[in-house]
């Protein structure tokens, strides 16, 4: 059986905090950082298709990236330069002043490129991982405060890569490229979800029509809002509760930086208290931008009111 094989170069957005076996040492690229954040978006878009059955979703996904039962028949390769990449220390609260945040993350510096292959002899497999791949490197980051946009990557070459010189452009090009990852009908939710899934009914990407002369002022930007309209509804440590807007910083063509909000609702935490849907419907509206894909306006069943 011939062997399937993808391979795309990716670049380095904004810093990426990727902890190797040393949490306290020099960050490290490594592939199973890549295949859980690839697992998470293959995840949500099964789950766009298939519905709220986590058992059956979970048995789509391991025929991808495998299980405690097999092993998966993706072979996920990456290859840096030979010198590797240069990484530094940065300030992760960028909505805070340096000489307030007294601790720095470790991380690799921006407008930095590497290789990513996935072989394997099952060929849906591979076209599965590739999809993950791309919603990845479209919507999400990865490592730590990648749901505030750091770790972002970017598809810098081939006709996966979103080339746009201005957010609007971004928009567009954006939109056919998810419209081909995501299935033509979606199963039907009426209820949250109990895990994030790409669906019309609980789901919304938007570009914000705003550009942005660095990543350092996108991200704070973002910050600052989160700060602004801080509630349990957009992300709590204790008890933990992962906010449901990934942010994705994007390097234009002509220079600048444009932000993609992907919001995927869920049912909380059942030990969560305060959420106030109010909170997050102000934290997006402060973004303006065009939804390219799903509600227009958070759903009001999302909590079964405008506080839980």
């Amino acid at each position: 059986m011939a062997t399937c094989e993808f391979k795309v170069t990716l670049e380095t957005v904004t810093p990426l905090f990727l902890g190797g076996s040393n949490p306290r040492g020099e960050p490290e690229l490594r592939a199973p950082s890549f295949r859980g954040a690839m697992r998470f978006w293959l995840r949500a878009l099964l789950g766009g298709v298939i519905g709220d059955d986590p058992k059956k979703i979970f048995e789509h996904e391991s025929k991808v990236f495998g299980s405690t039962d097999h092993a998966s028949p993706i072979k996920l390769r990456l290859q840096a330069k030979r010198e590797g990449l240069k990484w530094d220390e940065y300030n992760p609260l960028l909505h805070k002043p340096d000489h307030e945040v007294r601790f720095r993350f470790k991380g690799f510096v921006p407008n930095q490129s590497f290789e990513i292959h996935l072989l394997g002899q099952n060929q849906q497999a591979v076209e599965q991982a590739k999809k993950a791949l791309q919603l990845l490197c479209y919507l999400g980051g990865l490592g730590r405060r990648s749901r505030r946009g750091f770790g972002s990557l970017q598809i810098t070459e081939g006709e996966l890569a979103l080339t746009a010189g201005t957010a609007r452009e971004l928009a567009d090009a954006l939109k056919r490229q998810i419209n081909s990852i995501l299935p033509s009908s979606f199963a039907a939710l009426p209820n949250a979800p109990r895990f994030p899934v790409l669906h019309p009914d609980w789901a919304q990407i938007k570009v914000c029509c705003r550009e942005f002369e660095s990543w350092e002022e996108a991200i704070r930007l973002i910050m600052q809002n989160a700060h602004n309209y801080k509630n349990p509804a957009l992300g709590n440590a204790t008890p933990r509760q992962a906010s449901p807007v990934h942010v994705h910083v994007t390097r234009l063509s002509a220079g600048k930086f444009a932000l993609v909000l992907t919001t995927m609702l869920s049912q909380l935490n059942p030990i969560l208290s305060g959420a106030d849907r109010q909170k997050l419907v102000d934290f997006l509206d402060a973004f303006k931008g065009e939804v390219i894909f799903g509600f227009e306006e958070v759903p009001e069943n999302w909590l079964g009111g405008s506080e839980r």
